[in-house]
């Protein structure tokens, strides 16, 4: 650790005091001629309308602006004795280059300031790996109501049945999200920490290539949000939608035909501008939204918790809404600009979700399922200070609060909890006829993040980016079973009948952990007049904070060791050149790095072992990081005016995965699992993507995807199963679970720019993996996943028209929109019966024959048909 601190303090002085924030900002650059005699203007003030960004020529006439937040500008350029000249609709992007050229006319010849609209060029000439950026106005017309369902919409990403994202074939817990270019995350499971909504983004950037040294702890991806701020002056937006399921498939989905139009609500509010009382110095931004869903997947009260036998039936008949959920998110930026070359901003992300999920087997005894719980919150208080014309710094110091838990009821001593005898299912062993979850589950984990992040435009050629990140947590975990006894019985043996116990040993567990997470990084953007390299090497250390046994046959009572820190260097390197006038070829090639999600360091931490054939997983806090070695290469040619081609092929190496190794302990009746790194993959594709600009009332993507993801197992804890099955260890590589082949999606935006449009993503593609099976649900009859489901056809449209009035001298505007999901009411098949192939019918047996209530699914579909009807005003 102390090395890594002294090689970091050397970058800082070999390059201060020329560095720059990354992550969350882009840069404009260009050149100023004389438009009569083409020579250079030195001298010439180039400026961000309407913000203190800005930057004067050098002798050669080129000039760069750092430092710029994402978003749509105007750029203008002055000189005494030449007519200004103000370029409007200049498009910046975090973490890209946008140049902006100016040809000035003297004042001899001319008089009137010139204007021109930009035009954003088709190919990015510094875009050096894949990535797609989405913006505000993207998201205002798009049918998406979370921008994970947006993220799903790009080449490269995949759904999975449960819903998981997987960006070019890895695991779901492969991607890092970053908000505002803080990291954002849950460390026990490595998913986001607090979800940001949809109207409280500026952009979002999800980058599927090989990514810079600035980034790190994924080994799939990057989505990086950058939140709205303020400005000088006021405006808002407010929109509800309400809206329900419309779909013809009543025989499979239980109540579909009772149409309610608030079955599913959704409001959201935004304000921003400048402070009241404190100036134009001052501004902020805040957002909030309410999201209320009943859900469209219900059950029939038929038993109550106590009934336990099927010859019992004591349920009122009602029908259960079973998998409903309530949100809530909130987010707030406050900016204060001292002066042009400093600024002060506080921002604050809360989420607050409520959340059943459906379970088929409580069908007909829905009283006494989990309730989850999510409340998060994360506050950043950040400074950025531009030391001069080529350089700023940025500190940033955030607290990110995480607790998620799980629970029938809140009180664990709550008389509804009943005896776990009373679980049974009924006389086909299918459907339970009573019982109560009585699993508990309290996760809470407190991240202290500091990052200091700089960067440098050395030379004209050289932007030189360093940094750290430093994180700190702290981790506490409680999982236990509730015993109630029988009413008037004395089950626990506690002599007092009637009563409920918290069990112990192996069914009641907890653990605090601090593990420490530190990274270091530089990295050189070269921008040569042909060729643009990125190159870069990122330095992460990690200290679990835990204890392991040293005898992993005895796990219980063996003598335990501090678990090790982990190192790894990360080179990375990426370039692009241009081949024609209008296109470029690309390649990148990096090393990354990415400790298993912190669950399964820590999970069972007494180190217990149940009797019998494995019983028990054990979490290893010594688990070495997970590698990938990615490979891509990309070309990019404009076809025509606003039309381009891409076409990027891609290599990954996965090594070093999550896996488990069985172990036997002395006597042989008793065994666990343990979390190991054995897993491998590998995964390599093609894209191709056709853009056409938004011309002429049209605009349209065309992305195809062909993808093989392939490794020896999908689950870390599919070892553990096939122990327990008698099926043979796989030494060799077969398509993962969200492996999908082929993938088309399109999306269409046709609009008549402030009046209406029509926005439809369609998507066509390939169907899931899954293992044929004989009836006997076990015996295999052929290789792991080497079946297919259902190909997926999915359309989704947003319809909408906008009134313009105003009032005073603000202009509103008032839209109201129609948004329909899957629209042509598909049924998607999600899981599938390993008998059949499909998922509404069953060749399998339970204990005697299948009915067909048990075996037809709600859950294995995608959702039918659901259609919104909303209202929004903005100023």
């Amino acid at each position: 650790m102390r090395t890594c601190f002294r090689i970091f303090s050397l970058i800082i002085l070999i390059f201060l005091p020329h560095w720059i924030f990354a992550g969350t900002t882009g840069k404009i650059k260009g050149r100023v001629i004389d438009r009569e005699t083409g020579q250079p203007l030195p001298g010439v003030n180039v400026v961000v309308v309407g913000t203190t960004l800005g930057a004067a020529t050098d002798v050669d006439g080129y000039y760069f602006i750092l430092n710029v937040p994402p978003g749509t500008y105007s750029l203008r350029a002055t000189m005494v004795g030449y007519t200004p000249q103000e370029v409007k609709n200049v498009k910046v992007f975090t973490d890209l280059t946008t140049t902006i050229n100016f040809e000035l006319t003297s004042t001899v010849i001319a008089g009137e300031e010139v204007v021109i609209v930009a035009e954003r060029p088709m190919i990015q000439r510094d875009a050096t790996a894949s990535a797609a950026i989405v913006t505000s106005d993207a998201f205002d017309v798009a049918p998406v109501e979370t921008f994970q369902e947006m993220v799903t919409t790009k080449a490269g990403v995949t759904v999975d049945a449960a819903g998981r994202i997987h960006i070019r074939g890895g695991r779901s817990g492969e991607i890092a999200y970053l908000v505002d270019g803080i990291p954002n995350l849950n460390p026990f499971t490595n998913s986001i920490g607090v979800n940001v909504s949809t109207n409280a983004i500026e952009e979002l950037s999800v980058i599927t290539g090989s990514f810079n040294a600035e980034y790190g702890q994924a080994l799939s991806g990057i989505i990086n949000i950058v939140t709205k701020e303020g400005s000088d002056k006021y405006f808002g937006d407010f929109s509800f939608q309400t809206g329900d399921i419309l779909s013809s498939h009543k025989d499979i989905f239980l109540n579909i035909d009772d149409v309610d139009p608030l079955n599913t609500t959704e409001a959201e509010i935004s304000f921003g501008g400048p402070v009241p009382l404190l100036g134009p110095k001052h501004s902020f931004y805040v957002s909030g939204r309410l999201f209320d869903d009943d859900g469209y997947l219900y059950g029939v009260r038929i038993h109550r918790p106590t009934d336990g036998l099927d010859s019992i039936r004591t349920g009122d008949g009602a029908i259960v809404p079973m998998n409903p959920r309530e949100t809530k998110n909130f987010h707030l930026k406050y900016s204060w600009r001292v002066k042009p070359s400093l600024k002060f901003s506080f921002s604050s992300l809360i989420e607050k979700s409520h959340w059943q999920n459906y379970s088929h087997s409580l069908k007909y005894v829905p009283d006494g399922r989990l309730h989850h719980y999510k409340d998060s919150h994360r506050e950043n208080l950040k400074v950025t200070h531009q030391i001069s014309r080529r350089a700023f710094y940025d500190l940033s110091l955030s607290y990110l609060k995480y607790t998620y838990q799980y629970y029938a009821f809140k009180d664990p001593r709550d008389p509804r909890y009943v005896w776990s005898g009373y679980r049974r299912r009924d006389n086909n062993y299918e459907f339970y006829t009573g019982g109560t979850s009585n699993s508990r589950l309290f996760r809470d984990s407190k991240t202290f993040n500091f990052k200091f992040d700089l960067t440098a435009q050395v030379t004209g050629q050289h932007e030189v980016k360093t940094g750290i990140d430093v994180r700190k947590h702290d981790m506490f975990q409680h999982d236990w079973l509730v015993l109630p006894d029988r009413p008037g019985f004395d089950d626990n043996n506690d002599g007092i009948p009637g009563n409920i116990i918290d069990a112990t040993g192996a069914y009641n567990n907890r653990y605090r952990h601090r593990p420490l997470e530190f990274a270091a990084y530089i990295q050189d953007k070269i921008e040569l007049r042909d060729m643009i390299i990125n190159v870069g090497l990122r330095y992460d250390y990690f200290d679990p904070d835990a204890m392991v046994p040293v005898n992993p046959n005895d796990p219980t009572y063996s003598p335990k060791r501090k678990a090790k820190p982990k190192t790894q260097l990360s080179p990375r390197f990426s370039m692009a050149f241009p081949i024609t006038a209008n296109g470029k070829l690309f390649f990148s090639y990096g090393h990354f790095f990415q400790i298993p999600p912190f669950h399964y360091l820590y999970l069972n931490p007494e180190f217990e072992v149940l009797p019998g054939l494995i019983k028990s997983d054990m979490g290893n806090a010594d688990l070495k990081p997970q590698k990938t070695v990615s490979f891509e290469v990309g070309f990019e040619q404009e076809l025509a005016p606003g039309v381009a081609l891409y076409v990027k092929s891609y290599f990954k190496d996965i090594r070093n995965l999550l896996g488990q190794r069985i172990y036997i302990l002395p006597g042989g009746s008793d065994s666990y699992a343990l979390f190991i790194n054995r897993d491998f993959g590998q995964v390599k594709g093609i894209n191709i993507s056709l853009d056409k600009r938004f011309s002429n009332f049209f605009a349209a993507n065309i992305d195809y995807t062909y993808q093989v993801a392939e490794g020896n197992e999908s689950d870390p804890t599919r070892t553990r199963r096939n122990f327990r099955l008698s099926i043979e260890q796989l030494k060799k590589v077969v398509p993962l679970d969200w492996d999908q082949t082929h993938a088309l999606r399109i999306n269409v935006n046709i609009a008549k720019p402030r009046s209406w449009g029509i926005n439809v993503i369609a998507r066509i593609e390939s169907g899931y993996p899954y293992t044929p099976k004989a009836t006997n649900e076990i015996i295999r009859i052929a290789e792991e996943n080497s079946g297919r489901k259902p190909s997926i056809f999915n359309v989704d449209m947003n319809a909408y028209k906008d009134f313009r009035f105003k009032l005073g001298k603000t202009e509103f505007v008032l839209e109201i929109y129609a948004k329909v999901y899957n629209v042509f009411d598909r049924l998607n098949e999600l899981y599938v019966w390993d008998s059949t192939g499909r998922a509404g019918y069953s060749m399998e047996r339970f204990g005697g024959r299948t009915t067909d209530d048990w075996a037809l699914r709600p859950n294995w579909y995608s959702k039918p048909r659901q259609v919104y009807l909303g209202l929004g005003l903005r100023f």
